[in-house]
């Protein structure tokens, strides 16, 4: 037997309801009533219905409000029979427009004629469903490209101009990617379209994994792609994006048993930089392409030659850089730290400086926020301390002061302290160059304590308990000073250059740097002043009880053999 006919039934009127429940006892049907607009959208949109009676006019609402509220829900949809006392085509008309199947009068109300409006509408409804589904079908096929299965160019335009809208309203940036392949008239003219079809698939699925999840992908016909990059933070992220195109290609495709290379060109245009406006954008895009082109293959050009110009620069930087530790253009320079007494040299601190090719000697302000993006600083810090702890070892052995014990400063990044590999690293430093750990200090800055801070902590106790010492640099520049010196294992203060040059400016500076080098003085903490560049400024320093000095006044950083020359050959 079949399963009974599921009806829910919404009508303020309990004489209907009942003449509408007695009607229907006959046949095999379950009724469910509710007696307000609200409550009837409650259950049509927890319950699954075959099919609705809903009267036109309710208490809260009118029926034509309810029934578009059941459209447009993405519940169950059930076949809806408006009922109404009222006999009215254009209400009937009304009815039907918004998504009932039938509409019937009150006073016609009979098992029959009731049982057969049901039915009806149920047919009805499976008819539109099919329908709809149908023109779901056919809108699939229109927005999608055949061949690929990506977005189309009538898809991709649309999904454009609604983009630049949303992006324009939401202050966003948005970018235009248009790819074209190199050279692929060659690969249709020697393997034949079908092959050259098979090609196209392949770059597609290739291009598919290489873009974001908000990113859309769509191909223009040919040999020709795009992508739409959107919720852009900054426009380095272009260039990344442009770089995991390019990345995607590096393996060869596989074709009939044939390997290929595969290279395309890319022309990048950015919303509100060269163009507001869907047309205009592609425009700017394409011809950024052709300029692409022009340049050789597997190149990417910016429409807007300033923003072209430093995505350039900086994707040369990020290349040199890659390369810069293993053709040995690193290097370390020493600045001494003396005693604020009587200026005898007490240490060095090592500081990095990269001498890159056509560009000179730069310090690390020039290229450490690229090196950090790549995820370098860890290997060049490692770098850093066996290069540093050999120069301190070398001077240590080969010097005529038989007194000479100089301690060596080394800055840490905040990388380097997340890195499992770094205690190995200072361990294997110090254990090669046979030097006791108590003559390395590692720099730590304030900020670089923030993040991780217990796991950090750990860390610094484990440095400590092997006799390594600990400085907090720029002091005073950061946040939570107190409490870093109260949480971490820190023996030696460096108080930032910045408060030194206040001495220059009168008596606040003054007040404010003695009271930093009393406060750290009182914590039992060696104080180390960096940035003093005259005598004035020393003997400050001196008069208030700091330990250290370091600065121009003595000396700038100098490399290994200079700093011999300088300091350890008197």
């Amino acid at each position: 037997m079949n399963a009974p006919l599921n009806i829910l039934l919404i009508d303020d009127d309990e004489v209907d309801r009942l003449a509408i429940s007695r009607a229907m006892q006959a046949t095999h049907t379950h009724i469910v009533e509710a007696d307000t607009a609200d409550s009837g959208l409650a259950q049509a949109l927890s319950q699954a219905f075959d099919v609705i009676l809903l009267d036109y006019r309710l208490p809260d609402r009118d029926g034509i409000d309810v029934l578009r509220t059941l459209r447009a829900s993405e519940q169950h949809h059930p076949a809806i029979v408006m009922l109404s006392r009222q006999e009215d085509e254009s209400l009937a008309d009304q009815a039907i427009a918004n998504g009932a199947q039938d509409f019937l009068l009150k006073d016609e109300v009979s098992s029959r004629r009731l049982l057969r409006a049901l039915r009806q509408a149920r047919q009805r409804y499976s008819l539109e469903a099919e329908l709809r589904e149908s023109h779901e079908a056919l809108r699939r096929l229109a927005e999608r490209d055949t061949l690929t299965g990506l977005a189309n160019r009538y898809s991709f335009e649309r999904t454009l101009h609604g983009a630049i809208a949303r992006a324009t309203r939401q202050q966003q940036s948005l970018a235009v990617l248009l790819l074209d392949l190199d050279n692929f008239k060659k690969v249709n003219d020697s393997l034949g379209h079908d092959q050259g079809d098979q090609l196209l698939i392949a770059v597609a699925e290739r291009l598919s994994q290489a873009v974001r999840d908000s990113d859309i992908l769509a191909r223009l016909g040919g040999d020709e792609f795009v992508v739409l990059a959107q919720d852009l933070q900054h426009n380095e992220q272009v260039s990344h994006l442009a770089a995991r195109i390019f990345k995607a290609f590096d393996a060869p495709l596989l074709l009939a048993g044939n390997n290929y290379k595969v290279s395309a060109s890319i022309g990048i245009a950015v919303l509100g930089v060269c163009a507001n406006s869907a047309a205009d954008l592609m425009k700017c895009a394409d011809i950024a392409m052709y300029r692409a082109k022009q340049h050789g293959r597997q190149q990417c050009h910016f429409y807007t030659e300033q923003l072209h110009s430093k995505v350039q620069h900086r994707a040369r930087l990020e290349d040199d850089l890659l390369h810069a530790l293993a053709r040995q253009q690193f290097q370390v320079h020493y600045q001494a730290q003396v005693a604020a007494g009587d200026y005898r040299l007490l240490g060095v601190e090592a500081l990095l400086r990269w001498q890159r090719p056509g560009y000179g000697l730069l310090g690390p302000d020039d290229f450490l926020e690229v090196a950090t993006h790549l995820g370098l600083l860890p290997e060049i810090g490692a770098w850093v301390l066996q290069e540093a702890c050999g120069q301190l070892a070398q001077w240590r052995t080969h010097t005529h002061k038989a007194e000479l014990r100089l301690a060596i400063a080394i800055n840490l990044a905040a990388e380097q302290l997340h890195d499992p590999r770094l205690l190995k690293a200072i361990a294997q430093a110090l254990h090669s160059n046979v030097l006791p750990a108590h003559c390395l200090e590692l720099e730590i800055t304030e900020n670089t304590l923030l993040n991780h801070a217990s796991e950090t902590q750990q860390l610094l106790e484990k440095l400590a308990d092997h006799g390594i010492r600990l400085a907090l640099d720029d002091f005073g520049t950061g946040y939570s000073s107190f409490q870093h010196l109260k949480h971490f294992p820190i023996h030696t203060l460096k108080i930032d250059k910045s408060f030194v040059a206040d001495l220059d400016h009168g008596e606040p500076g003054e007040r404010l740097l003695a009271a930093m080098i009393q406060f750290a003085k009182t914590l039992g903490l060696n104080v180390v002043v960096e940035g003093v560049e005259n005598s004035r400024h020393a003997q400050f320093c001196q008069r208030h009880g700091c330990d250290i000095l370091q600065g121009f006044l003595f000396a700038k950083p100098l490399p290994a053999t200079e700093f011999a020359n300088v300091f350890l050959s008197r």
